[in-house]
């Protein structure tokens, strides 16, 4: 940000009932909203925003505790803070469509195929999909799940295929998997469980996601199931640390009332 500019139009308002450092995050949003600060530029110091301002080091402190918080900034030993890249949330306490999803939050996605096939389940899938002895044969489907053309996420999915022959023959990198299996094999998707797990990225991860090898990565697995209660989709999801946060909003329970916890991911952008 350039110093002049900040001068120019920022003051604090005095007679607000807002603490100093609340109006100073404020305005630093709004430059970021209004694209005046954009990812990537650096802020002005703390030690300068003290001096400019003429206010203490905790003022300024808090401030951007609050900014960084929120993923608007971060921050880098040595170098100092940055305006972050732009942020996507997206509730996952319900079975999600990535690319319902990505529109809702302003991204446009694309979706890289890798496998489309139909295979013999290997015992660890036949396990997972808890398939009949009779039907081993599963679709697989592995993708680089995009935004804005930027690799979100790798993603390796098997489904029964006796659930959903023929379906080998849709282009998923335009087609939504879901919108696919509700409308074309008339399967009500209705809840899944998720695993989390914190990982470090692989060569050949690192590759597919643009990222060095070795960086720290999340694997989510997810099994999803019918309305009838048959398990429908095992899949691996593979993303890196520094492109999900998640985030958890735990409630009280009461004797009466059970509340859900609300868990979103949060999805970081480049621009």
């Amino acid at each position: 940000m350039d110093i002049d500019y900040f001068k120019e139009t920022f003051h604090f308002s005095l007679g607000s009932d807002s603490p100093l450092y609340e109006q100073l995050a404020s305005y630093i949003k709004i430059q970021i909203q209004a694209g005046i600060l954009k990812p990537g530029d650096q802020m002005i110091t703390e030690a300068n925003l003290c001096k400019i301002l003429n206010i203490s080091r905790t003022t300024v402190r808090q401030c951007m505790d609050r900014l960084v918080e929120e993923g608007l900034l971060v921050r880098y030993r040595g170098r100092g803070s940055f305006i972050a890249d732009s942020k996507m949330k997206r509730n996952i306490n319900y079975l999600y469509n990535f690319t319902e999803n990505m529109k809702e939050l302003g991204a446009n996605p694309n979706s890289i195929v890798l496998k489309s096939e139909v295979v013999d389940a290997p015992v660890f899938i036949r396990e997972q999909l808890r398939l009949p002895s009779t039907q081993t044969k599963v679709f697989k489907l592995y993708r680089l799940r995009c935004a804005n053309n930027e690799p979100i996420l790798f993603e390796k999915s098997y489904i029964p295929y006796y659930l959903c022959e023929g379906i080998e023959y849709y282009d998923f990198s335009s087609v939504s998997l879901y919108n696919t299996l509700n409308e074309h094999y008339a399967l009500n998707l209705y809840r899944a469980t998720e695993t989390i797990e914190a990982i470090i990225i692989n060569r050949d991860e690192a590759t597919l996601l643009k990222c060095t090898a070795k960086v720290p990565g999340y694997k989510i697995q997810r099994i999803s199931y019918l309305d009838s209660g048959f398990i429908f989709e095992f899949t691996t999801s593979i993303t890196r640390a520094d492109k999900c946060v998640f985030q958890l909003e735990l409630y009280k329970n009461t004797n009466s009332t059970k509340t859900p916890v609300n868990i979103r991911r949060q999805v970081t952008l480049s621009q």
